[in-house]
């Protein structure tokens, strides 16, 4: 089923890709380009196809409630990036951007964002570990994965490479639930990967929240240990840097990193 859930993303995104992205808002890139935004959109319906797999529970499928409140949860990541993507200010980045922004009196769409994906984690905790420290530990992880990966979308690809890889090595030994969970999202991410890559689209907070996602769920699947301490130190040092310093910037300085993100653009990406 995993393996279906995976090859279904692949193909559903692409279609859902190509009948959209004429549709979606234009952004200008770092390049100066305008080109569709907000495409992570495109993988919700495989997020709904998960869905009803789990709640028909086709293919002997066992009903999990922790692994459909993932499901929903990303599906929710999608949503409100989506409208952060459409209707967003560009001017307000960051947790001081947007909580200035409130200090000031306005509520930006990024905060809505921030505070309903971190009330959505905390209920994801409470169905995966109970009332106590690890479903609120739990929360930050899943709610902070999801904000990294926003932070880290600001070039072709870095995204999906830098999300990608943990996530890749995380869900074949994660148990199985998790892997059915993430599987098709995993494959609409491979899908449109190229198209990211060579700066064709924009994966948008609406899909770089749901691919963040998918790194903290896969952490939380493992349960408390030295997993949960080492990627809640990583997700909360480097959301920390990213309040005061460019990852661009320090990605460039770093050879193997630079390498890294340049690895699958075109020459003019």
């Amino acid at each position: 089923m995993v393996a279906i859930l995976f090859i279904c993303g692949t193909a559903l995104t692409l279609a859902t890709l190509a009948l959209v992205t004429r549709h979606l808002p234009k952004r200008r890139n770092f390049t100066g380009n305008h080109i569709p935004t907000a495409t992570g959109i495109t993988l919700l319906p495989i997020i709904l196809t998960t869905l009803l797999v789990l709640f028909s529970g086709w293919g002997a499928v066992a009903w999990d409630a922790g692994v459909v409140s993932f499901v929903v949860y990303a599906a929710l990541c999608g949503v409100v990036g989506f409208v952060d993507d459409v209707w967003g200010d560009a001017g307000a980045r960051g947790f001081r951007g947007h909580f200035g922004a409130l200090m000031r009196g306005r509520v930006t769409t990024g905060l809505v964002k921030v505070t309903v994906l971190g009330g959505g984690a905390l209920l994801v905790g409470v169905y995966e570990f109970g009332v106590g420290w690890e479903a609120l530990v739990g929360a930050v992880i899943l709610a902070g994965s999801a904000n990294l990966a926003n932070l880290l979308d600001l070039r072709p690809g870095r995204a999906l490479k830098f999300v990608g890889v943990p996530v890749f090595g995380l869900m074949y030994v994660a148990p199985g639930g998790a892997m059915l969970a993430v599987a098709g999202i995993v494959g609409g991410a491979v899908g449109v990967f190229y198209f990211d890559a060579r700066g064709r689209i924009m994966l948008g907070d609406a899909g770089a929240a749901i691919l963040g996602g998918v790194l903290g769920y896969l952490i939380l699947a493992h349960g408390p240990g030295t997993l949960w301490w080492v990627s809640l130190a990583a997700i909360l040092g480097l959301t920390a840097v990213a309040e005061f310093f460019s990852f661009s910037k320090i990605i460039e300085e770093v050879a193997f990193l630079r390498r890294f993100d340049a690895w699958g653009r075109g020459r003019n990406e």
